[in-house]
């Protein structure tokens, strides 16, 4: 199958899952609500379309089509920078920012400490000495989607405290693994530039490319455009800024993040630009999770004791990180200490991390990184959603 057929075969399957698939759909049939929302159908879509079974997305179509993977990445990025708006984030009190902040931190050492020692002593040619796969492991394991605790809030019209606060953490949460895995990329990158040879200066490149795309764009929406015309320069600017990324092997979901932070601190473009970032944001996901399907190259015989022990330490990790930060932090109300089993659902952005460490690295950690992504996405989704529950009820916000 040539690239263009098979962009043209996803595009239509993007079209029938969100047109199918949709949220009526889920709130027709709840108990497939979890599954259908966390993305997991697409991934196995993809994984039937394929090079493991029918092949009609077979290698050649996906690797002429990485550009475009990595723009979808991009297009997570964005969005999830141009909701750091800080004059929003400071109506919350400020220890909601420290507790988001140190169960993050101590998920991402636990997992990093945890998966790592498992990683060395297993003594596998493929698994040593590559602390870039796991940092950015430990980086997507720390990281909590806003999915499983907004479905209840809304389906349940939830309004209590911890409600807020868990909603808060969730939608702030994967910052500090964007952050992490941006920083590693550029540590870990191969010399290609003669001007630019140290850590610090791709780290520092990273930082001011994007600075000074947010600030360019900033004043290009600030003119007044029709529909059509904005949606074609949001495009422009993550072909851009995601191009730019994928040009210079440094994190496309973190450049277009601080790209959307730095737009996201003038209130008029942010706006313009969230409308039409909302109005494509469930085709682009649900395009990301097809790739990502076709793309994963699963050797389950020799990953799944690594699987199962990612979920193990990264629910210890979650756990212990709630329990730490529900004890040594004050919110202003009482917060159980196993606040941490509500923080477990996995979703988009991690995925696109780990998606986007196979695009650049690939081989085994590559292969690894997306298998325990997207398994973890099933194996902690509904859990995390029951846990929700039973923790809301117990605090008494939830009957």
């Amino acid at each position: 199958m040539t690239p263009f057929l098979g962009l043209l075969l996803i595009l239509v399957t993007t079209f029938i899952g969100v047109r199918f698939f949709g949220r009526s759909t889920v709130l027709k049939a709840p108990l497939l609500s979890g599954l259908i929302m966390s993305g997991v159908p697409y991934i196995l879509i993809g994984v039937i379309l394929g090079p493991r079974m029918f092949n009609f997305l077979n290698d050649d179509v996906i690797i002429h089509l990485k550009p475009l993977i990595s723009m979808a990445i991009g297009w997570v990025g964005l969005l999830f920078g141009l909701q750091l708006r800080w004059r929003n984030i400071r109506r919350f009190p400020g220890n909601y920012v420290l507790f988001t902040s140190v169960q993050s931190l101590v998920s991402f050492m636990i997992i990093f400490l945890g998966m790592g020692a498992i990683l060395h002593f297993i003594g596998h040619p493929s698994l040593r000495s590559r602390p870039e796969a796991i940092l950015i492991l430990a980086a997507l394991g720390s990281m909590t989607a806003p999915l499983s605790i907004g479905r209840i809030i809304i389906e349940k019209k939830v309004k209590g405290r911890l409600a807020h606060l868990l909603q808060f953490v969730s939608s702030l949460d994967s910052i500090w693994g964007i952050i992490i895995a941006g920083i590693t990329m550029a540590i870990y990158h191969s010399p290609a530039l003669r001007w630019i040879s140290g850590q610090w200066q791709w780290i520092l490149l990273s930082i001011i490319i994007s600075i000074v795309i947010g600030v360019i764009f900033r004043f290009l929406f600030s003119t007044r455009f029709g529909q059509d015309e904005t949606f074609l320069i949001v495009l422009g600017l993550i072909i851009f800024s995601s191009g730019v990324g994928f040009y210079l092997r440094l994190s496309p979901i973190f450049i277009t993040m601080v790209v959307g932070i730095t737009m996201a601190q003038f209130h008029r473009e942010t706006d313009k630009v969230m409308r039409v970032l909302h109005m494509a944001e469930k085709p682009t996901y649900v395009f990301l999770l097809v790739f990502a399907g076709a793309s994963w190259n699963f050797h389950f015989g020799e990953e799944i004791l690594l699987i199962v022990a990612f979920i193990v330490i990264r629910f210890l990790g979650k756990y212990a990180g709630g329990w730490i930060s529900a004890r040594r932090i004050d919110c202003g109300f009482p917060i159980p200490r196993n606040v941490g089993k509500a923080l477990l659902s996995f979703g988009g952005v991690s995925l696109a991390l780990a998606f986007n460490f196979q695009l650049f690295y690939g081989g085994f950690m590559g292969d690894f990184l997306m298998s325990a992504t997207i398994l973890a996405i099933l194996f902690f989704d509904e859990y995390t959603a029951v846990s929700i529950r039973h923790i809301l009820q117990r605090q008494g916000e939830l009957t």
